[in-house]
């Protein structure tokens, strides 16, 4: 059997002593690798015992640990910080770094919230119409489903657009367009954005106000209102049309809710979880 050396009473460390030479060009890592191989081997019991062991095995166990407790640290770091780091590019080191919190995430988190309220998100809204038919009171969107190449249960309308036009539209102002076409007149000059119609008397603006609610509660309560009732993608219509005419709606489909993916991400140069975070191993001369 051959005559291997075994632990002598002391070492010397060289770059390139240990497996991956993670810390080899650290000055005080060359000196600690000598007083932990030092160490270790009283704690075995040397000198009353033989260490059947060579400099390079405690070398790369200094290694290891040192490792071992870099990836403690900073998995730390990286769980308190996630929120923070997710979807931010992977090429930057965040080694000794400040990190400042940002509401990245919780604005993604968000956005599904505004997707169903209709105002933003990143679900997409589309329109659609379908053909009313005088009398005909109740329509199937199935139909419609079939027009664009997908199934009734993978359609959800968000908005109808069937309702009366604003009371504004409506209101009526004595001073104005009786016969002198003053209205027509001040088009001219770019006033024609203005409403009601355009008149020499200053009226307060609860004036206007009471009259526009008044054109709604006269509507609501005389007139059959407008209305809609929508169940499992058929949709009731309050009066019954009693023409042809177009219902026009948005709407979205499921399947583009449901997609768990940031498009354009695809999980390449950005973090997607704790394994991609751009922590690399500690400088040792940092430890404390």
């Amino acid at each position: 059997m051959a005559n291997i050396p075994i632990w002598p009473g002391s070492s010397s460390f060289f770059p390139g002593e240990t497996p991956f030479g993670f810390y080899d060009d650290d000055i005080e890592f060359a000196i600690d690798s000598e007083k932990v191989a030092d160490f270790c081997a009283k704690r075995l019991g040397y000198p009353l015992t033989d260490i059947e062991l060579q400099s390079a095995n405690f070398f790369t166990a200094f290694e290891e640990s040192v490792t071992t407790y870099g990836n403690e640290v900073f998995a730390y770091q990286a769980s308190q910080n996630f929120l923070s780091l997710e979807g931010s590019p992977t090429g930057s080191n965040l080694n000794y770094k400040l990190q400042k919190p940002n509401l990245g995430t919780q604005i993604r988190i968000a956005e599904a919230y505004g997707s169903e309220a209709g105002v933003g998100g990143t679900v997409e809204y589309r329109t659609g119409s379908i053909q009313m038919t005088a009398g005909q009171q109740i329509y199937d969107l199935q139909n419609f489903a079939n027009s664009i190449s997908a199934s009734k249960n993978n359609i959800e309308v968000k908005e109808i657009f069937y309702q009366s036009d604003p009371a504004i539209v409506r209101y009526f102002d004595p001073y104005a367009g009786t016969g002198t076409d003053i209205q027509g007149l001040l088009d001219v000059f770019g006033f024609g954005n203005y409403s009601p119609g355009i008149n020499f008397l200053m009226m307060p603006i609860n004036y206007d106000l009471a009259k526009v609610q008044a054109i709604d509660f006269n509507d609501t309560i005389r007139k059959s209102n407008y209305s809609f009732e929508l169940v499992n993608n058929k949709i009731r219509i309050f009066p019954i049309p009693n023409r042809n005419q177009k219902l026009h709606f948005k709407y979205i489909l499921k399947s583009d809710r449901n997609i768990p993916t940031v498009s354009g991400s695809l999980g390449s140069g950005v973090v997607t979880d704790i394994s991609t975070v751009p922590y690399t191993n500690p400088t040792y001369s940092n430890i404390n």
